[in-house]
Parts: structure tokens; sequence; C-alpha cells
């Protein structure tokens, strides 16, 4: 049946969350997860947040002397509706939360504010979800869109000083997204497999640019019905690899590099309702040439499906 086939949705959005302003990684990639009733409209909430710790020498951060601590918080609005049967747009619109202590002074730098609006077309290239005669069931999408400068990117301090720009909401730039997406599924049990890329544009004003960026994920799930309920634990993997930003040597030493996280998660659907967490845990990568230790991320998520 087609309300009980699951795909993954399109919304892997790379956000421009990253660490501090010696060491900011900016390599956080975001997923929306699995969704229920592939062929619907949804309308939903997700709560993310994800810190680190940095240091100002590659030696210091190895020998856990660590300068500073930074959590990237978010609230966003996802949407997504069909235009035709094979074809979705989906929006995604950020609220930001940033948080800066300095561990020696205890001074903390806090902003938050709108962040970057997301709009993208994705097309359903193949999807044999809804067949009978079929054991091993396939969705493939793919999709486009731009990240536009709507969140705020011109924040001071207290003596009227730009912040940086990885404590900015915003980028200034408009930014270009490519995501392609896979299920697979046999019975109860599934696979989905995921990837996004993003290539940013230069903020002209600062003359800065955050580095490309591509991420990914796989995940095994399996569906279990319970009563009314429906429920959908999965796990797997996530990367995420940036490249180096550019523009003022002050702004960019430290950054870009490759994060591997561990992943499990759990979905519930309940008629026209569903809820998600999801944790990734990391396992293995370099971030800021090596002076930032990568902390776990956490994803909450509710939508409303019709």
């Amino acid at each position: 049946m087609r309300t009980l086939f699951v795909a993954v949705a399109l919304l892997s959005f790379a956000t421009a969350a990253s660490a501090c302003d010696v060491c900011g990684c900016s390599a956080g990639g975001q997923y929306t997860g699995i969704l229920p009733q592939f062929h619907r409209h949804f309308l939903g909430l997700r709560w993310s947040e994800q810190s680190f710790l940095s240091a100002h020498t590659r030696s210091a951060a190895r020998a856990g002397r660590f300068d500073s601590e930074e959590s990237f918080r978010s609230i966003d609005i996802i949407g997504r509706i069909y235009l035709r049967p094979r074809l979705q747009l989906l929006t995604l619109a950020p609220y930001c939360d940033f948080r800066r202590m300095d561990l020696e002074t205890g001074e903390e730098t806090r902003t938050s504010g709108l962040g970057d609006i997301s709009v993208m077309a994705a097309y359903v290239l193949l999807d044999t979800g809804d067949s009978l005669r079929r054991h091993w069931r396939h969705t493939l999408t793919l999709g486009g869109g731009v990240k536009l400068p709507t969140g705020q990117h011109r924040l001071t301090d207290a003596e009227g000083q730009l912040l940086h720009p990885n404590l900015q909401p915003g980028s200034g730039t408009t930014d270009f997204l490519l995501t392609a997406t896979y299920t697979l599924r046999y019975g109860a049990w599934g696979l989905s497999g995921e990837a996004a890329g993003k290539i940013n544009t230069a903020n002209r004003e600062r003359e800065y640019r955050f580095g490309n960026r591509i991420s990914g994920a796989a995940r095994v799930f399996y569906w279990k019905n319970a009563g009314k309920f429906a429920l959908l634990p999965g796990a797997g993997v996530a990367v995420d690899a940036s490249q180096a930003n550019s523009g003022d040597p002050d702004y960019t030493e430290g950054t870009g590099g490759t994060a591997l996280y561990g992943t499990a998660g759990l979905d519930v659907y309940a008629g026209r309702f569903a809820a998600g967490i999801n944790y990734q845990h990391p396992l293995a990568g370099q971030l800021g040439g090596g002076k930032i230790e990568n902390r776990a991320r956490w994803t909450l998520s509710v939508n409303y499906i019709f």
C-alpha cells in the first residue's frame, strides 16, 4: 500500500553552522530522515543541535587543552508540496541560535535570528513502491535548488565590530544545492541512501566565501506496525566533507575538514502525524586542521502530512 511505503525526503540541506572564529569548520550536514506517505504534502518542525571544542593549535587539541566551546542550534520549518505526481517543491526556513564560550575567560558570545531559506525542486525518477507484484521496491529522486540570502549576516559585537561569518545566522550569499536519494525495501526491511552537495558563492561585501561541501548518509530501517502506530527504527552512517573557506586569513585558518558519524534513530507515525529522533555520534575525521573536537549531533522532528 502507498501509505505503508517509505522513502527518504529530499531535504539534505547543509548548514553554515561552524566552530570558533579561529577554527571554524562549517562542516555540518543535516537530514530530515525517512517520511511515510511519500506521495503526500507535509509541513513540519525540526530542532537540531551540534557542538564542538576548539583549540588554537593542533598540539593543544591533541592534549585536550581547548580554548572555546561552540554550540549551534536551529529550529527549522520544513515543507513539501507536489506540483505534479512526480515533481516536488521543498522549502526549509531556519531560525538559528549560535553560542561560543571562551573557556579561559568565561566570556560568552551569542547570536540568533532568521537564517537563510532554501528552496528546492525534486523529481521522482523511479518509484515502484505501490507495486504488489514486486518483492523489491525502489524509489530514486534527484533534486536541485538554491539557498537564498535571507538571514542576518551583519550582526556586530558590543564594540560595533562585525562578528565572524561563522557566528552569523546567514551567509549573505546565494548558494546552490544538489541532492539525490534512493530507497530500497524488501518486506519490512529497507535501506535508504542520500547525498547532498552545496556550491557556495562569495560574499563580496566581506570578501569571504565558505568552502563547498558534500554530505551523505546510509541507513538500514525496519517497519513495525503497533496498533494505531507504526514504528521505524534505523541505524547507519553519515559523512560530511567541506573545503576550506577563502578570504581573510584571520577567518579562514583552520577551516574545512571531514567527519564520519554513526547514526541511530526512531520514527513514529500515527495517522497524519509523524515524529522522529536521530542521534549522530562522531566516529572519525579531522576538522579545522585537527584543532577541533567534534561532538554528537541531535535532531528532533514532528511533521503533519496532508
